[in-house]
């Protein structure tokens, strides 16, 4: 009985099966054209665009130094005059994607999403909170070592403890040869601890913080160098009172910064 059911259902003959095909592919073929349509729309709109590289952020669609498709008028009328972007010649968009370079709008760069309240369970956990991380700037090493040379004065003092002299007169010294022996003794005058380069290094940082885009600069102690009054062995530390000359240098500048370490003692008056 089934197999009769099923043959009374379908097409008897040939003209009939053909129009019962024809039928579905109506159905399907509206759905197909949408598909095709919107491949092509696509396509054009990627062929349409250029690559430029970002010189500034661009909200919704980069930081600075990203590489991202726009369409050429968007570069010509807005970009361009507002020195947003730069074109990106096509040689250098085709090195670009053999090195795996990602060119691609961020919709969600500098896009502030509003806080919604969470619903959570009625348990006793503990709350945890979110840090943002720090977005820094780095400076380019020749722009360090302009602020350097504006906020660094040109000597750099430093009190310490000066350890106790012999003070025995010699016999039969004149008074001329007493203050010359003292002004010797004097500036060879040792000192309880030491400075150091990371003892300068921090007293920079410190007028460095004072000013937004200085306190960006990245200052290590191993680019501060001592030029004189080190000892032996140890050229990181000066333990002595007097004026030293002192390098300073940024990682990646050319010309090294110079000024003056001047160690007092601390009964000294400014």
């Amino acid at each position: 009985m089934a197999p009769l059911m099923r043959s009374a259902l379908l097409p008897q003959c040939t003209s009939c099966l053909r129009r019962y095909t024809q039928i579905g592919l109506e159905a399907w073929r509206p759905l197909e054209q949408q598909r095709v349509r919107n491949i092509s729309k696509a396509a054009r709109k990627a062929e349409d665009s250029i690559v430029v590289k970002l010189i500034q952020d661009v909200r919704k669609f980069g930081r600075k130094g990203s590489y991202v498709p726009v369409t050429p008028a968007l570069m010509r009328n807005k970009w361009l005059p507002m020195r947003l972007a730069n074109y990106v010649p096509q040689a250098e968009v085709k090195q670009l994607k053999a090195q795996g370079t990602i060119i691609q709008r961020d919709f969600e760069f500098g896009v502030k999403r509003p806080l919604v309240e969470v619903e959570t369970q009625e348990e006793d956990v503990e709350p945890t909170h979110y840090v943002r991380p720090v977005e820094i700037e780095f400076l380019s090493p020749e722009r360090s070592m302009e602020l350097l040379t504006t906020f660094v004065p040109p000597t750099i003092d430093f009190l310490r403890q000066p350890k106790e002299q012999d003070n025995t007169e010699r016999m039969g010294a004149s008074s001329a040869a007493d203050v010359l022996s003292a002004a010797a003794s004097r500036s060879n005058t040792g000192i309880y601890g030491s400075v150091s380069t990371g003892d300068v290094a921090s007293t920079i940082r410190q007028a460095l913080a004072h000013n937004d885009e200085a306190a960006r600069v990245i200052l290590l102690d191993k680019d501060i160098k001592f030029l004189e009054g080190t000892t032996e062995g140890d050229s990181s530390r000066i333990k002595q009172l007097g004026k030293f000359k002192v390098e300073i240098k940024v990682s990646g500048a050319t010309e090294p910064l110079v000024r003056t370490v001047r160690i007092r003692a601390k009964s000294e008056e400014s």
